[in-house]
């Protein structure tokens, strides 16, 4: 039998035989949706970018560099759809066996595909918010001021003063209140733990898994690369997430109707 066969088909009766699965997506996930990540070789964004454009400081010094390398990927994340991953965790929610997902992304596919209990960990690009006065607004205005109006950066409508930024984590920023909490419980409370595409390099966000282990749950990584946590998995197996979650889910639900 072949090996990655025999993984998914254990991956199978750990989420039958599990009273709580948790899904944990990183990047990877919407790779298959055309959306680029950070650290791949060859076609990650920090390849080319500076990486110090996603930081607060950066941002708050100038802002305009941000919105220039922003304004370069507005059209393929505002574009991009749920993939089969996505659409396969929605499903297994529907089918009563995944407590929730906790995604490192911003791009809202998760939604998009019908997930409704999703924890979005570094924010969104649904809404964004005055530097100066605090205002929200949905995303749309900035897209509106830069696409339109060529106004880089983009100012609040407001105050007048302040540069409006998308609601997502920059590095140096305190993630969204209370997200990280509400992750920590669910990791805390599962029985299976599911890595979907994520590097696991990320802090804090890299210790949901860590927590997940330290009480009771078995570990599962799918993800094309190696990550840290591989030696610590029941499971690991690296492949496309569109090529073998949709028929994990499949399986699992099948599996569950004949019980």
């Amino acid at each position: 039998m072949d090996m990655q066969y025999f993984l998914l088909e254990l991956l199978e009766t750990m989420i039958v035989d599990a009273k709580r699965v948790v899904a944990f997506t990183g990047a990877g996930i919407s790779t298959e949706s055309g959306i680029p990540d950070f650290r791949s070789p060859g076609s990650g964004l920090w390849e080319k970018y500076d990486p110090s454009l996603a930081d607060v400081s950066t941002f708050e010094k100038d802002p305009k560099a941000f919105f220039t390398m922003a304004a370069e990927l507005a059209g393929t994340v505002f574009s991009a759809k749920p993939n089969p991953a996505h659409l396969a965790l929605a499903k297994l929610e529907q089918a009563g066996k995944l407590s929730g997902v906790i995604t490192q992304n911003i791009d809202s596919l998760h939604q998009k595909a019908g997930s409704k209990n999703v924890i979005e960990l570094h924010g969104s690009l649904r809404t964004c918010t005055c530097t100066r006065c605090r205002s929200n607004f949905p995303i749309d205005v900035i897209a509106r001021k830069i696409v339109n109006d060529g106004e880089i950066p983009p100012r609040c409508d407001e105050c007048n003063l302040g540069v409006l930024k998308p609601d997502t984590t920059f590095f140096g920023e305190s993630l969204p209140e209370g997200a990280m909490e509400r992750a920590t419980g669910l990791a805390e409370n599962c029985d299976v733990f599911l890595v979907l595409g994520s590097s696991l390099e990320v802090y804090p966000a890299n210790r949901l898994p860590r927590a997940a282990l330290d009480h009771g749950a078995q570990l599962a990584i799918i993800n094309q690369m190696p990550t840290r946590l591989d030696a610590h998995a029941t499971i690991v197996v690296h492949s496309p997430l569109g090529e073998v979650l949709p028929d994990i889910v499949d399986h699992v639900i099948y599996r569950l109707g004949t019980k």
